[in-house]
């Protein structure tokens, strides 16, 4: 029996279905939700611009997924310490214009057309995830190991450590993504619930100085704009004008069946809602059916992703692919609950489809390095189904006929 096997997007067809839905839900959830850009007639510049985005990303990912995943791990070295160097560059640049760090997030490079400007955190990102899953596939005889656990965590410690000065949440979603990555590939228990909680006796610690000095809060990374916005959150009036008190009530409008694609009216109101804000219009216009089935994407996503990890021939594929799935769907997870009011609000995007480019790029990117993996997966398995379709006189057979002579 011959298994036939698409020749153009190759590796899990799933995968490859979500992902492209994804595009088209940004394509329209985009288009939808920026009222306050239709409005000054500046929405076309804006979405011809993210469609362009959409479509160099699909091209990475389609790259990615072409490659083999394998030869990636001879290089994370030389990615790690590119990712440290980037994730620098903004801090240095902000010291020399004087500005604060909290603010040093982004990198600007102009182009004739256009200024090209991304978060060299969001490589880290995805760096890091794969490192770790580099690190523990070559060590695994002594994963449990102190001296394996340093090596995981003394990089991880230093991105996460540079990140938390302009961007706090990414820096949790970093490390609690590699956290679990690490607690699922057998690193030593002990070791990383030690570390857990000394993190957060400091970090409650910093957090009480920060209240009871606001002159500390303001000095130390992000501190200052977390204590304000937790108390925001806490404490909100309904009556204010707020970006969260605008998202609640596209939400609460929205209702089971919504308004329709393309009848927002908080959109208008929503500085944001194209970007950080845009699971609050999804749910305006498409009400909880359609929220409920983005979220059922994701979930199909991790669950194939984790599907992947365990027919994966290989290590280092199988913890990769664990940690996209966890990544993502972590940050979905934020999104959304700054949408619908449950936490403060965070800054992060929704995954494949809030507005933005080079985030998508790098998304892009390495989910294209998972339907590698999966592709390999498939050939693993195509291996075996043909070998057992084999009977043993037409293994004779096949021996015979290449035995070379004596």
């Amino acid at each position: 029996m011959k298994i036939v096997r698409s020749k153009i997007l190759q590796g899990d067809k799933i995968i490859w279905s979500v992902y492209i839905l994804f595009i088209f839900i940004s394509i329209v959830e985009v288009f939808s939700s920026m009222g306050k850009e239709v409005a000054s007639g500046s929405f076309v510049p804006m979405l011809r611009r993210h469609c362009l985005w959409l479509l160099i990303g699909f091209i990475c990912c389609f790259i990615a997924h072409k490659s083999d995943y394998r030869k990636l791990s001879k290089y994370l070295n030389i990615l790690l310490g590119v990712s440290l160097t980037l994730i620098c560059i903004p801090y240095f640049a902000a010291l020399v214009k004087n500005e604060p760090l909290s603010l040093a997030r982004w990198i600007k490079i102009p182009f004739p057309l256009m200024n090209l400007q991304f978060q060299p955190s969001e490589i880290a990102k995805y760096v890091m995830i794969f490192y770790i899953s580099s690190v523990m596939a070559s060590n695994q005889p002594k994963i449990d190991s102190k001296e394996i656990f340093w090596r995981l965590m003394i990089p991880l410690g230093l991105v996460c450590g540079i990140v938390f000065w302009s961007n706090f949440s990414t820096t949790v979603l970093i490390f609690a993504t590699c956290f679990l990555l690490m607690r699922i590939g057998g690193v030593n228990k002990k070791y990383l619930y030690l570390t857990l909680a000394v993190l957060i006796v400091v970090f409650g610690l910093m957090l009480l100085m920060a209240y009871l000095s606001p002159d500390v809060a303001h000095r130390v990374g992000r501190l200052g704009t977390i204590v304000s916005r937790t108390e925001g959150h806490s404490a909100t009036d309904i009556s204010q004008i707020t970006q969260s008190n605008q998202a609640l009530m596209a939400v609460a409008t929205g209702g089971l069946l919504g308004r329709g694609i393309g009848n927002s009216i908080q959109s208008s109101f929503l500085e944001e809602g194209h970007n950080d804000f845009i699971f609050s219009i999804i749910l305006e216009e498409g009400g909880i059916w359609l929220g409920g089935f983005i979220i059922l994407l994701y979930i199909i996503l991790l669950y194939r992703m984790f599907k992947t990890a365990k027919s994966v021939n290989g290590y280092f594929g199988a913890m990769a692919c664990c940690g996209m799935g966890i990544v993502i769907t972590l940050q979905a997870l934020i999104n959304m609950s700054v949408a619908v009011g449950l936490i403060p609000v965070t800054g992060q995007t929704l995954p494949f489809i809030s507005y933005g480019g080079t985030s998508f790029v790098f998304a892009s990117i390495f989910l294209g390095v998972v339907i590698n993996i999966s592709k390999r997966a498939e050939e693993g398995t195509a291996k075996e189904e043909n070998l057992q379709e084999i009977t043993p006189e037409e293994n004779d057979t096949a021996f015979d006929e290449n035995k070379t002579p004596d």
